[in-house]
């Protein structure tokens, strides 16, 4: 396998999240997805705050590499951490660890600059600790991590050659970890143990980097609860909308929550609450459940369906989730027993994505577009799963933009797909689809541009996919913001690529494109036309399409077949002229003039 290609999960798989596939990886620019993880094999960590309280253990600055022992797991590059302070300079380089003794060195994986073979390499305490003393030990350290592909791990020992292994850093896809970032692991598996070993260990290909600094073995505190996260499912399935119509939003939604024992004693009498408030802080909806106590390391996730108004007022909502206990004012760190989720109440928009929803504190966004896949520049689809509960006519499509890397002249054409005919990858039948949409530099601007279908569609209740077809033109490019915010089922979002080394083209993303289904009917209108005064007729036609201006230019034509394939070009200079369809198959063909700057696009029907 190429070393720049990345790895999927195919729709198309024996069972739907097991299988991989892969995409040849556009060297030019850095793609963007989601590999699938199986939420069992996380294991769950903590954000904590450094506690003057704790005692120290063992702990390490890198200014003394002796301290440390670098390895690798049988890779014939030999590629290895390194201990200094030298930047990561690959291809695709970030910036160093800025973390509080930085400059006395740090640990440096620089996955990108290593680039090649199968990376798996690690870096461990060179000589045992002796944690007999310590029953509970946790693993505190500053980092900087940026996935794209990798995995990383901490891993324990009691004789320097058997490891245990606990997964950490699940960040998605080009995120990153702040800079720096303090996490706390809990090693007490091996507390007790009178020679102890630990190590941290990245295996992948082709990531970016994974820094370290900082690493203390401290003293597990004896009481922390925390909520690790929680979750607002408006349909079940784990799917989480930022925005739903009200006419679609259901009387009662899903909330839950995982609570974790981080710390040394047995906490009693637990209570996990989750309230539902409106924007002026009112509450419309509670629930609670008790837990009648938790030992250290126990993990418990709740989940309660919770009757709301009916309909839900217009408007934004926060879900708060607090833990409480009897021995709760004891806890290490009071700032972990809440956790958030925020959705909103529309009138006719329904988005996945929680863009300007949720706060930009803590929004993590990234992008996909018609360069982030080899030889994929000419309609890359993107697809968005939505739930429809109650029958309602739509009539288009917005999405946002990512301003940074589309360009004026590219377009994109909407769609709805019957899921049956996603999963069995046949797009080719879509049940509605738009015009064609060219970006203009007032777009790109603006973010958020729209669609209108060519006929409004009113869907049954059941599940559709939303897509958009995306088309780089002339070397410009279209991306759209893809939000990792909240972890999604892998099938909230899908990846059609048409030129695929793996003929699978259909993959799962995971993630919650910026992909938006309206029913506002001025979706999609704009207050002027790019290019005015554009007439083409007849349509129906038996072959010939004229075409007149009112301001003579040279103009350029390109007409498309309904699956967006370019198959007649010409220009000319004046006010007229005359196309030819005859010998292409008889449908509906979309017909673009542009001057170079500005574009007029319609629609012909071929008899």
């Amino acid at each position: 396998m190429n070393s720049m290609n990345k790895l999927y999960i195919s729709a198309l798989a024996v069972t739907l999240i097991a299988g991989t596939a892969s995409a040849q990886f556009n060297t030019n620019r850095q793609a963007h997805y989601l590999k699938e993880k199986s939420v069992a094999q996380i294991t769950r960590h903590i954000q904590p705050v450094r506690s003057a309280e704790r005692d120290v253990i063992w702990s390490s600055d890198f200014s003394d590499a002796s301290q440390w022992n670098i390895g690798n797991e049988n890779d014939p590059n030999n590629d290895n951490w390194v201990i200094g302070t030298t930047a990561p300079s690959g291809s695709f380089a970030i910036n160093p660890i800025a973390s509080t003794t930085a400059a006395n060195g740090f640990a440096l994986f620089d996955s990108d600059l290593l680039c090649g073979g199968t990376q798996n390499a690690w870096i461990a305490t060179a000589n045992p600790i002796d944690l007999s003393a310590y029953p509970g030990v946790v693993l505190q350290f500053e980092q900087f991590y940026r996935e794209f592909q990798g995995t990383c791990y901490v891993e324990t020992s009691t004789n320097g050659t058997d490891w245990a292994t606990t997964q950490i850093n699940v960040i998605g896809v080009n995120s990153s970890t702040p800079n720096p970032q303090l996490l706390s692991v809990n090693l007490s598996a091996i507390g007790g143990a009178s020679s102890a070993y630990f190590r941290f260990r990245y295996e992948g290909g082709c990531d970016y980097a994974w820094m370290i600094d900082d690493v203390e073995l401290i003293t597990l505190p004896d009481y922390e609860l925390i909520v690790d996260y929680g979750y607002t499912s408006q349909f079940g399935g784990g799917y989480e909308y930022g925005r739903v119509p009200q006419i679609e939003m259901p009387s009662t939604i899903i909330m839950g929550a995982s609570i974790v024992n981080f710390g040394g004693l047995q906490q009693n009498n637990i209570v996990v609450t989750g309230t539902v408030s409106d924007a002026d802080g009112n509450t419309v909806a509670t629930a609670s459940t008790n837990i009648a106590s938790m030992i250290n390391g126990d993990t418990v996730v709740t989940e309660e369906t919770v009757t709301l108004p009916s309909p839900l007022p217009y408007g934004m909502y926060t879900t708060m989730f607090t833990v409480t206990s009897d021995e709760i004012g004891g806890d290490e760190n009071a700032a972990n027993n809440v956790a958030y989720r925020y959705f909103e109440v529309t009138q006719d928009l329904y988005s996945i994505d929680a863009i300007d929803v949720v706060p930009d504190s803590i929004l993590n966004l990234t992008t996909l577009g018609t360069a982030s896949f080899t030889d994929n520049t000419q309609d890359v689809r993107f697809l968005n799963l939505y739930h429809v509960p109650v029958q309602e006519t739509f009539t288009g499509v917005e999405i946002y933009l990512s301003s940074n890397n589309t360009d004026p002249g590219s377009y994109f054409i909407a769609a709805i797909y019957d899921t049956a005919d996603v999963f069995m990858n046949n797009l080719a039948s879509p049940l509605v689809e738009s015009e064609i949409r060219v970006i203009t530099a007032a777009d790109i601007t603006n973010g958020i541009v729209g669609v209108h279908f060519l006929d409004d569609i009113t869907l049954d209740p059941n599940a559709y996919f939303v897509g958009v077809r995306l088309y780089q033109e002339g070397g410009s490019d279209i991306y759209i913001l893809d939000e990792t915010t909240v972890p999604q089922p892998f099938d909230a979002t899908m990846l059609w690529i048409p030129v695929d080394d793996q003929n699978q083209n259909l993959y799962s993303n995971g993630n919650a494109m910026a992909i938006r289904l309206s029913s506002n009917p001025t979706v999609g209108v704009q207050e002027t036309s790019n290019l005015e005064g554009v007439t083409m007729y007849p349509s129906p036609t038996s072959g010939p399409v004229q075409i007149r201006m009112e301001t003579p230019g040279k103009m350029t034509v390109e007409v498309f077949n309904v699956l967006g394939s370019l198959v007649k070009t010409s220009s000319f200079n004046g006010t007229a002229t005359t196309l030819d369809l005859t010998g292409n198959s008889a449908g509906i063909y979309t017909v673009r003039v542009s001057d170079g700057n500005r574009y007029n696009v319609q629609r012909i029907t071929l008899k």
